[in-house]
């Protein structure tokens, strides 16, 4: 009997800087069954949801409260 794999859940979230800090404007949960398929995953909801960036913008990849994935977007 084969086991299935262990996913995990994750948050993909977009990001922007405001009063110095960075700040989430937008978010996704994930589920996915390493961090390799959660940026992938975060990446290919990115595309619709930073559609129109037109500020500095990340993305950002969390388990557990903690980022495994930055990727900066946009610049204005």
């Amino acid at each position: 009997m084969t086991t299935a794999p262990v996913h995990r859940d994750y948050i993909a979230t977009l990001c922007h800087i405001r009063d110095g800090f960075l700040q989430r404007y937008d978010s996704e949960h994930l589920n996915a069954i390493d961090n390799t398929d959660a940026i992938r995953k975060a990446t290919v909801w990115r595309v619709t949801a930073a559609a129109t960036i037109n500020e500095r913008t990340w993305l950002q990849v969390l388990v557990d409260d903690v980022a495994i994935h930055s990727e900066e977007l946009g610049t204005a």
